[in-house]
């Protein structure tokens, strides 16, 4: 099944091992170094540490002394930097242009041999790390699942909190960071992971020249202290100023690569990946008992941990969990059917081609299973997976889901906690021990129904309408658009629908009806009901995305090609015949409702609708993401039934198809999908330009450890020439090395997340920063934000600045279309909002042409302090 990836492995004599494999399929290279060692090789005296030295990596060298001195460089390269902590690695990346290579890795190299972890630097980078841990507290679903370790395990490292607590982050000091780096960042320890367009020998020669100078040495051990054997169950609760509830379950499992580790996979696939899964199903669609559930695992060399999350409704917290209980009963009971089992085989196949689409998740593939015993255990895992039977996921589930083996966390808002005390666990696992097995649903086949399977209309009338840089565009007779993009690396298609209108053609009593449209119509259409519909797409390996946009909506299918046809069947099928049945309106009504409380608990998006509230006034840009309640609560059938016959027309069509597939059979595919579409219905409204901006601001208090501001200003509409030099704004400074990260999160520590933003629509928009702090130095940092804007409307951008961020803007831009969906999702973004898809290929050439002028005036222009407007929601300091 697997196409092998040819790798060259070669261990420098210090140890250093070095993988290398060619991907030319993009002008861009991933350099990966990846260190093993992590949380759980950290004493409890120096809990964070490993997080801390991957915050100071990047802040400089004795050759490169300043803080923001290697993002600078890097960002000059065209290139990004990041880098991420993990329970038992670290890693550190650098994605570029191909052509700076050497110059990136000679960085890396840099940063890996010679550290300076400078003391002032270090108190000034640990305010930033504090404010990631607080923003974590923020994070209901990620502070429940950390919560949960902490009550599931009594002696592996990973029950801390695994940012470190903030007295023992205080105490750190830079010769506590170089003695854990010297005794951690081992040669041994190392791999570098080269994937790109590159060559492998080039890339050997290269590790030799910058990384074999790098003395070894021996490495402290690694580990953590075993776990025993749990050996009843155990639940705590947990309350907050949320407002949904969140609950979690988990299981001891075994560690990595062992035999079970392997039937544990497709157990969690089968358990709780993908809507047709048993839990999505049984506690999602049948008993409408949560908003979202799923189920992963996690192996580690040590340990395993298979984990359940749901997210529902206060009131529904003790029904989800004895529901989700009969879900593990019943597959404690009963093998996993052979179409589960052969869903499960399609996702994993799917998901390893899709895998290999971009080189830095490449390169992570390959340095992680470099990590565990040989690089090729990648695809040697895939081949096995395709071989675990059902009476292996029967045995693990017998063997591993017991309720003794099982821990249970809640965290649900304090009024829900008043009003229903937590049981006590030895109670509740009583109670639970009673559950029944669920119910298998009733059988329903996934075959395509009689009509799909006839003989194929007469294609519609099409004629070619322009190609640019591979991709053709052709226009059918009736409207729809179709761009299309041969891409043959991969046995991988992706199909993006877009149609123009939907959310900026609403008003506040029909806000939120384009989603629950959307939503209903992927619940079935008149030949298919929503399970039918879950089944026949995953059991093709693939999923159907939402498209939703204040200018357009639509859907992306990304499927294997050699199921192109049978998934855009199904996709076009849900597009023009939606049943949208009263049952399933009542379910979305249900979760789209949720959503916008679930919305209120997330700093980012939350913020930024409180922004576009207090910015866009009484435009359809202001209306909530997910709609306000009243009209969402009120819409009948009927509503959704004429809204889909105004918006869902071919003329206001794009599809844009990237991939494995040939020209004339997506003309065939697309042609005679719409050649008996009649046009019906008027059309998009025009939701007119937006008027100009006073100085407004919406905030919103909570009991929180953060305070989360947007603060934006007025920019024209997509079509102007003026949005390229705004997104060079955006580079001079936003991220690593940007004015205003430097400024606020570098020189002073006053934030963890500084983003810089353009918001480019077809009416108008905004140029944005996002900033979350605590709360004590909201108004410091904000002052700190304004004080760099009138500099650079003073002064301007340097002329280094803006050519450093011409060539960032230009190599991010490549990095970004590596692979099949962002390069369709944005052909059709582009062709649907009216700048036509030259415009993503012309884009680097027209970025290279901004120059110094046009960069001085955008930000004179539009950054204007009288016409900003913000949206804040502000934490009140309180102890977690």
């Amino acid at each position: 099944m697997t196409r092998r990836i040819e790798v060259v492995k070669e261990v420098l004599p210090n140890g250093v091992t070095v993988l290398a494999a060619s991907d030319h399929a993009s002008p861009v290279v991933a350099i990966n170094l990846w260190v093993r060692a992590g949380y759980f090789d950290e004493e409890d005296r120096e809990v964070g540490i490993s997080h801390v030295i991957e915050h100071m990596f990047f802040k400089g060298t004795p050759d490169r002394p300043r803080s923001d001195q290697i993002a600078t460089e890097i960002k000059a390269l065209g290139g990004e930097l990041n880098a991420g902590t993990y329970y038992d690695s670290t890693n550190y990346y650098v994605v570029l242009p191909s052509e700076n290579f050497r110059k990136g890795l000679e960085i890396q190299a840099d940063a890996l041999m010679h550290p300076l972890f400078e003391a002032q630097e270090l108190k000034r980078e640990m305010e930033a790390v504090l404010q990631e841990g607080r923003r974590k507290i923020d994070t209901p679903g990620a502070y429940a699942l950390e919560m949960m370790f902490r009550e599931m395990f009594e002696a592996h490292r990973i029950r801390r909190w695994r940012i470190g607590g903030e007295p023992e982050l205080r105490a750190l000091t830079r010769d506590d960071l170089l003695a854990y780096f010297q005794s951690h960042y081992v040669p041994e320890r190392i791999i570098l992971s080269v994937v790109g367009d590159v060559k492998p020998s080039e890339a050997i020669e290269a590790a030799h020249l910058y990384l074999g100078g790098m003395p070894a040495r021996p490495g402290a051990t690694l580990g953590s202290p075993p776990e025993p054997t749990q050996t009843r169950f155990k639940s705590r609760r947990l309350a907050g100023d949320i407002k949904r509830s969140y609950l979690v379950v988990g299981y001891h499992t075994p560690p990595v690569l062992t035999d079970d580790d392997l039937a544990l996979r497709l157990l969690a696939y089968v358990l709780g990946s993908g809507q047709a899964s048993r839990l999505y199903q049984g506690v999602k669609e049948h008993a409408g008992l949560v908003d979202s559930i799923g189920s992963s695992l996690d192996a580690f060399r040590d340990i395993g941990v298979l984990t359940i999350m749901a997210e529902h409704d206060p009131r529904h917290g003790a029904a989800a969990i004895r529901a989700i209980q009969g879900e593990i009963e019943r597959l404690r009971r009963e093998p996993p059917s052979r179409a589960e089992m052969e869903r499960a085989r399609a996702a994993i196949e799917f998901r390893y081609h899709q895998s290999r689409s971009e080189v830095l998740g490449q390169s992570s593939i390959l340095a992680y299973y470099e990590s565990l015993g040989g690089h090729h255990l990648a695809e040697e895992l895939v081949d096995k997976l395709q071989k675990v039977a059902a009476e292996d996921v029967l045995r693990v589930a017998q063997a591993h889901l017991a309720l003794e083996n099982a821990t249970l966390l809640e965290y649900v808002p304090e009024p829900a906690a008043a009003a229903r005390p937590a049981a006590d666990p030895a109670e509740l696992a009583a109670e639970l021990k009673k559950t029944t097995p669920a119910a298998p649903p009733a059988e329903t086949s996934a075959a395509r129904p009689a009509a799909a399977a006839s003989v194929s209309p007469p294609l519609a009338r099409v004629t070619r309408a322009g190609d640019s840089q591979g991709v053709s565009r052709h226009r059918f007779d009736s409207g729809p658009v179709l761009l299309h993009e041969r891409r043959s690396e991969l046995p991988l298609v992706t199909f993006c629908v877009a149609f123009r209108g939907g959310r900026s053609g609403e008003g506040r009593e029909s806000s939120g009806i384009t989603r629950l449209m959307q939503a209903t119509m992927l619940k079935g259409s008149t030949a298919r009901d929503a399970r039918q519909v879950a089944l026949e797409i995953e059991g093709l390996g693939a999923s159907i995305d939402r498209l939703i946009d204040e200018d357009y909506f639509g859907f992306a299918l990304s499927i294997l090609s050699k199921h192109a046809r049978r998934g855009w069947e199904v996709l076009t099928d849900l597009i023009r015949r939606p049943a949208l049945r009263h049952e399933e309106i009542e379910k979305e009504r249900a979760l789209q409702l949720a959503a916008q409380e679930s919305i209120k608990d997330q700093s980012l998006p939350y913020t930024f609708q409180l922004f576009r509230q207090a910015a866009f006034g009484s435009h359809p840009y202001a209306l909530p993401s997910f709609g306000l309640a009243v009209p969402v609560q009120s819409m009948k059938r009927e509503n959704l039934v004429r809204w889909h016959r105004a918006m869902v027309r071919p003329a206001t069509m794009v599809a844009a198809v990237v991939g494995d597939m040939e020209e004339a059979e997506a003309i065939d595919l697309i042609g005679s999908s719409i050649v008996d579409w009649v046009q019906e219905g008027h059309g998009e409204k025009d939701p007119g330009q937006l008027v100009a901006w006073g100085a407004s601001e919406i905030v919103e208090t909570r009991r929180r450890q953060q305070t989360a501001q947007v603060i934006g200003f007025p920019t024209p509409g997509l079509q102007t020439p003026e949005r390229f030099p705004l997104d060079v704004v955006q580079a001079v400074t936003s991220g690593l090395g940007g004015r205003f990260f430097e400024e606020i999160r570098g020189k002073r520590g006053l934030a963890y997340a500084v983003h810089a933003f353009n918001y480019h629509k077809v009416a108008g928009g905004a140029f944005a920063v996002y900033l979350a702090t605590s709360p004590r130095d909201e108004a410091e940092a904000r002052r700190f934000l304004f004080q760099e804007i009138a500099r650079l409307r003073h002064e301007g951008p340097r002329r280094d600045e803006i050519e450093r961020a011409v060539r960032f803007v230009r190599g991010t831009h490549a990095i970004t279309l590596q692979n099949n969906v962002q390069r369709a999702y944005r052909y059709a973004d582009a062709e649907v909002r009216g700048i036509g898809m030259e415009a993503v290929q012309s884009y680097p050439e027209r970025i290279m042409a901004v120059g110094f002028d046009e960069v001085r005036d955008a930000v004179w222009r539009h950054l204007d302090p009288d016409h900003c407007a913000m949206g804040v929601l502000r934490g009140e300091l309180i102890t977690p």
